[in-house]
């Protein structure tokens, strides 16, 4: 139970690393902006709070000393200089090295980052200003903690709670003896204290136990300096009774109104008409509130799998009850199959629905990107973000991010030039990298856009021939010399640094983006920058396919690439250029029987299907088309991964198994064959 709470609080502490990384790239453009100077300080506060209890020593000390900086620079109203912004984002970069990987020795890191923090102590030395409460003074507090029974379990030190209230202002603090401990804990707590703290740093104290607490806010004013009070407080002190909040209230010159916090009341009293309606007014803002919340749950990864495993069972038993309707002819089946098509497509949806993620998930990672990489390289670049919120499958997300890093380093190295040159052409001393995402029918497209220097048609050329890629005398179009970036080993830098230039990225880049069935491709314009387009199917799980025959042998084809389907004389193709000419266009042919060698006689009429990716239309040959399927995809396995043209395999309703055609690949043999 332990490993479990602990994995849950790793995973919220990357949440937390990760609001705070947006935080701290806003207070670098805003050095002022207290929003975002608390919110460091606050995530910083959480961390330490608990990480000792899962003996994370290390991180508690970290997160402590950072705490204590922004601590003082928020007290004190100063600025945040850029300076520690950077410090602070390599402590967020340790304090995850902390958390996943705690075996590694970390004593030089944390030694040298302890000694960048040192230059920042000084924020203790400026002049210091009171904190105001929200009224502009010092306030007198009653607070009531009674945490459940299970507080310990969930990883809550009670015992650094109590220090840090006693520490705001000296708190008087009772403890008292639950009884029921099937509930509540062995001891709760009331406490009374004046401080000239914000009502938001006592809401601190108890951020990981927000609804077991009462805060109430007695006076504006400091009521210690009221001998009746201090006697009043005194007495329940001698009897170890619980304060009696009314009669607290009582010596107030001011009224305050209820509690901040509501769990259990402590001795209530009768309201008055007023502060009954306030109350109602309050409770039905609060109500109003809730219903506008979408409310959401965490889910892990793995159960999704499964629930997708699901829906895809589903989808291949309604396909064998067709079959069954079909084989029988009995009406009632063709019914049962009506309905559970309508049940399994909704159910579908909704799976599908529910691991969708939006795109604006990764952008985290790209802005630290552009930022840290820019500034080692000495460039001046705005990383410009549009349509994140389009969302995608998590698989392809989370295997997306590594190849749109790729593409943005080699916009920041290759793309963005120097202030220098920049300046030479008459451009703003700023880059722009532009990450835009949207929709068009069933696939997602991913632009990443710089105003750099673009690509040279020519050079490419030049390198192309030296590297042995083309021959002086052949003819290529500019698409072919710019989708040759992709190909292993093919590098235009001038020199190799740490960033680039060996010649390996984009080729890994294309690779991981045609698993995920997708296609990328390039534009560019000299001095105007280029456009790296990727385009990616919404989900992996399953696909709307035209199901064909070859003889005995079933094929998959996907069908959003279709562009149509005709049926011809086997004599009307072109055999010898395997080329077939369709509304007079010679478009090129890949003869399916001959490719995978299906010995069986071709029939004297074929069935050709057209097939559109890249701006390139090939003709596919098919003895026959049998119809529409929607295929559930299944992995080949290791034994068959590295089959050539085939992605993987469908169960049908009957039971055989139809091959998916990897039509990306096909075409990449026609672009290869046009190179040669």
């Amino acid at each position: 139970m332990f490993d479990q709470f602990k994995e849950k609080y790793i995973e919220e502490v990357n949440d937390l690393l990760n609001d705070m990384e947006c935080a701290l790239l806003l207070l670098e453009n805003t050095p002022d902006n207290i929003e975002s100077i608390n919110k460091v300080f606050r995530v910083m506060h959480t961390i330490k709070g608990t990480s000792g209890m899962y003996d994370f020593k290390e991180a508690e000390t970290l997160t402590h000393k950072v705490e204590n900086i922004y601590g003082r620079i928020r007290d004190n109203h100063l600025t945040v200089p850029k300076e520690l912004v950077t410090i602070t984002l390599e402590g967020v970069d340790i304090i995850r090295q902390l958390l996943n990987q705690p075996e590694e020795d970390y004593t030089a890191t944390l030694s040298s980052f302890t000694q960048k923090l040192l230059q920042f102590d000084g924020a203790s030395n400026a002049q210091q200003t009171p904190a105001q409460t929200d009224d502009g003074g010092i306030a007198t507090y009653y607070v009531f903690f009674k945490p459940e029974a299970n507080i310990a379990q969930r990883g809550v030190n009670l015992t650094n709670i109590i220090e840090e209230l006693d520490n705001i202002a000296g708190s008087i603090v009772l403890p008292h003896v639950s009884d029921d401990l099937e509930k509540y804990y062995m001891m709760y707590w009331d406490a009374v204290f004046a401080s000239d703290k914000p009502l938001a740093d006592i809401k601190d104290i108890f951020m990981f136990t927000p609804d077991e607490v009462t805060i109430t806010k007695i006076s504006k004013s400091d009521l210690f300096k009221n001998p009746d009070f201090v006697q009043e407080v005194q007495k329940r002190q001698t009897s170890g009774d619980e304060f009696d909040l009314n009669i607290l209230k009582s010596f107030a010159p001011d009224s305050i109104g209820a509690p901040d916090k509501k769990t259990a009341t402590p001795q209530p009293s009768e309201p008055s008409a007023e502060n009954s309606a306030r109350e109602e007014k309050i409770i039905l803002r609060n109500i109003e509130a809730i219903e506008n919340q979408k409310n959401s749950i965490k889910v892990e990864a793995d159960k999704l799998d499964e629930l997708m495993n699901l829906v895809s069972e589903l989808v291949v038993t309604k396909s064998e009850i067709l079959s069954l309707a079909g084989k029988y002819n009995q009406p009632e089946l063709y019914n049962l199959y009506e309905k559970i098509d309508k049940l399994s497509n909704k159910f579908k949806d909704n799976a599908l629905s529910i691991r969708l993620i939006p795109i604006e998930s990764m952008m985290l990672r790209f802005e630290r990107l552009v930022r840290d990489l820019s500034k080692e390289l000495g460039k001046e670049i705005d990383f410009v973000t549009e349509g994140t919120d389009t969302q995608l499958d998590k698989t392809i997300i989370d295997n997306l991010a590594v190849p749109l890093m790729h593409i943005i380093r080699n916009s920041i190295d290759h793309g963005i030039e120097s202030v220098e040159r920049r300046r030479e052409l008459k451009k703003s001393d700023r880059g722009i990298i532009k990450l835009t995402a949207f929709y068009s029918g069933t696939n997602v497209f991913i632009q990443v856009q710089d105003d750099g220097a673009g690509m040279n048609p020519e050079y490419l050329r030049k390198k192309a021939i030296e590297k042995g890629f083309l021959l002086p005398t052949q003819a290529v179009t500019t698409r072919q010399l710019y989708d040759l970036v992709f190909l292993p080993g093919f590098s235009t830098a001038q020199t190799i640094t740490g960033i680039s230039g060996r010649g390996v990225g984009m080729d890994v880049v294309k690779q991981n983006i045609i698993k995920l069935r997708g296609e990328i491709d390039m534009d560019s314009e000299v001095n105007l920058g280029t456009i790296t387009t990727i385009k990616l199917p919404l989900t992996l799980s399953i696909i709307d396919s035209l199901l064909v025959s070859i003889g005995e042998h079933l094929l998959l084809i996907p069908l959003y690439l279709i562009d149509s389907c005709l049926q011809t004389p086997i004599n009307q193709i072109d055999n010898e250029r395997k080329l077939f000419v369709y509304n007079d266009e010679p478009l090129p042919v890949i003869n399916l029987r001959l490719l995978f060698e299906i010995g069986d006689k071709q029939p004297e009429n074929t069935t050709l299907i057209l097939v559109k990716a890249k701006n390139i239309r090939v003709c596919l040959t098919a003895d026959k088309v049998i119809g529409e399927h929607q295929a559930v995809l299944k992995s080949l396995g290791r034994y068959f991964a590295e089959q050539e043209y085939i992605s993987g395999a469908s169960i049908l309703g009957d039971g055989r198994i139809a091959l998916v055609l990897d039509t990306d690949k096909l075409i990449r043999l026609v672009e290869k064959s046009k190179l040669n």
